[in-house]
C-alpha cells in the first residue's frame, strides 16, 4: 500500500522524482533536487539546484518546474527586486520625451515605494490590488518590508524587547513561520544570539521608509497600473517573468469629462482682449491651434514671413526634477510649416520688431536664446507663467476659464476672415496637423 511518510533512512526518497533528503549539522532536513532547465551559450547543460523544506513541498515545485520547463515557460531563478527592475526599466526609457519619462517615473513612484522590496519573480496579482485598494481609498502606509512580513513581524517583536527574547517565547507568540523568519533573519544578521536561545534585534530602531499616498482618483491609478504593465510586458520578452500580473488586475472605472471648449464668441471676446498685450502674437499663435510646448519652443528661425508659414521643430516642456526642457514636438505630425492666417502673421511682424527695441535697450545683457516667447529682458517665458497668464486673460476677458490645451479644440471654422486666426486644430487637421 503506498504511503506519503518520508522514509526515515533512505536519502534518495523517489526514483521517479530524483529529490534527495540532505541533513545538515544542526539537525535541519532540506530536499533538494537539479534539473536542466536549457543550455548555456557553449553547448552545455545548464543546471540548477532546488532546495525545500518539506517533502511535499519538494515534490510540488519539481513537477511544476518540470511542466515548465517541458513547455517553454519556465524563467530562471532571478533575485531582482520590483524596485530594482522599475529603476532600471525607467532608466533605459531613452526612446519617450523627457516629460512623458517623468510622467512615468511619478506613476511608478508608489509602485516602488509600496511594493518594491517584493522579489519580481514573487510579485503577485494580490500584491497589486491591495495597493489599487490603498491607493483608491487608504491612507498614506509605509513600504512594505522587503525582508517579508514574518520577518517584519519577528523584528517588531524583538524591537519590543530590547534585552532580548527566548526562542520558546518567540514560537509562542509568532508561531512556527516567525521561527522560520527568525532563521533567515540570523542569518542576514538582522537578528544576533548574545547568549544560548536569547535572541535580539540588531538594530533597535525601525528604519524609516517611503510613504504611499493614498485616496487619489480612478484616473492616477488607472494611469499607474497601464505603466507598470508594460513595464511587466518588458521583463516577460526579457525572460525575467513568466507572466504579467499587472494586465490580472481588475482597473477602476474612470468617469470621463466632457472637454471644456469655447464658442467662436467667446474665441473673439479674448481675441479682442489681448489684441495690445505684448504677448498677442502668442495668443494668436494658441488660437491657432498650436501647443504651449510649440509656441514656446518656437525660434524667429522657424518663422518664414514671406511664404507665410511657422514651422514646429521643437518644444520647451516642464519636466519634473529638471525644470524646463528643451526637446523634439510632442508627435512626428508635428514637423510641419503650417500656414498662418494674415492677422497672425502681422502680430509676428509687430513682435519681432518689438523685441530688436528691447535688445538694443538691454544691449549685452539681453541673452540670444532666438525663441519668439521671450520676456521683454530676452528670458525665456516659463510654461507655467504662460499657463497662468493664459487663465488671467481668461477672466479678465469674462470667458470660461478653460484648459490651455482645450483652446485647440474650439470650433471657428465658419468664422469669416478678419477672424479666421482663430482656427482649431480641426482646421489645420488637413494639412497633417
Amino acid at each position: 500500500m503506498a504511503t506519503n511518510e518520508e522514509p526515515p533512512h533512505s536519502k534518495r526518497t523517489r526514483r521517479v522524482e530524483p529529490i534527495t533528503r540532505r541533513n545538515a549539522k544542526n539537525g535541519a532536513v532540506s530536499y533538494t533536487f537539479q534539473i536542466d532547465i536549457g543550455v548555456r551559450p557553449d553547448g552545455s547543460r545548464d543546471r540548477q539546484r532546488f532546495s525545500y523544506r518539506t517533502l511535499a513541498e519538494a515534490r510540488r515545485e519539481y513537477r511544476k518546474i518540470a511542466t515548465e520547463v517541458a513547455t517553454g515557460s519556465f524563467v530562471k531563478r532571478d533575485s531582482t527586486t520590483v524596485a530594482d527592475y522599475l529603476t532600471e526599466w525607467l532608466q533605459g526609457r531613452r526612446d519617450v520625451r523627457p516629460n512623458t519619462l517623468a510622467g512615468y517615473r511619478h506613476s511608478l513612484k508608489p509602485v516602488i515605494d509600496g511594493l518594491g522590496g517584493i522579489g519580481l519573480q514573487q510579485l503577485r496579482t494580490s500584491d497589486i490590488d491591495a495597493l489599487v485598494t490603498l491607493r483608491l481609498h487608504g491612507a498614506s502606509v509605509s513600504q512594505r518590508d522587503k525582508r517579508g512580513r514574518r520577518a517584519a513581524e519577528v523584528l517588531a517583536f524583538l524591537r519590543q524587547h530590547p534585552d532580548g527574547r527566548q526562542y520558546g517565547e518567540i514560537l509562542d507568540e509568532l508561531g512556527k513561520p516567525g521561527i522560520r523568519a527568525l532563521d533567515r533573519l540570523v542569518v542576514s544578521g538582522n537578528v544576533s544570539r548574545p547568549g544560548r536561545g536569547r535572541y535580539i534585534a540588531t538594530d533597535p530602531n525601525e528604519p524609516d521608509r517611503p510613504k504611499v499616498p493614498g485616496k487619489v482618483s480612478s484616473r492616477t491609478v488607472v494611469t499607474m497600473l497601464v505603466v507598470l504593465s508594460s513595464a511587466l510586458d518588458d521583463a516577460m520578452r526579457a525572460g525575467l517573468v513568466a507572466r504579467n500580473v499587472a494586465r490580472l488586475v481588475k482597473r477602476p472605472g474612470v468617469e470621463h469629462h466632457e472637454m471644456s471648449s469655447w464658442t467662436p464668441e467667446q474665441a473673439i471676446r479674448f481675441r479682442e482682449h489681448v489684441r495690445d498685450e505684448r504677448l498677442v502674437a502668442c495668443w494668436l499663435l494658441t488660437l491657432a491651434g498650436l501647443r504651449r510646448s510649440e509656441i514656446l519652443g518656437l525660434r524667429w528661425s522657424d518663422v518664414d514671413l514671406e511664404a507665410g508659414t511657422v514651422s514646429v521643430a521643437q518644444g520647451r516642456v516642464v519636466v519634473e526634477g529638471r525644470g524646463t526642457v528643451t526637446g523634439d514636438p510632442k508627435s512626428k505630425r508635428s514637423r510641419r510649416a503650417l500656414p498662418m492666417p494674415l492677422d497672425v502673421l502681422s502680430a509676428l511682424r509687430a513682435f519681432k520688431v518689438r523685441q530688436a527695441e528691447e535688445r538694443l535697450a538691454l544691449r549685452e545683457r539681453y541673452p540670444d536664446t532666438g525663441l519668439v516667447a521671450v520676456n521683454d529682458d530676452g528670458s525665456p517665458i516659463r510654461p507655467e507663467t504662460y499657463s497662468n497668464d493664459f487663465s488671467r486673460h481668461a477672466k479678465d476677458a469674462g470667458v470660461a476659464v478653460i484648459r490651455l490645451h482645450d483652446v485647440r479644440h474650439t470650433e471657428c471654422g465658419h468664422l469669416t476672415w478678419p477672424h479666421f486666426g482663430l482656427c482649431s486644430s480641426r482646421i489645420l487637421a488637413p494639412a497633417g496637423w
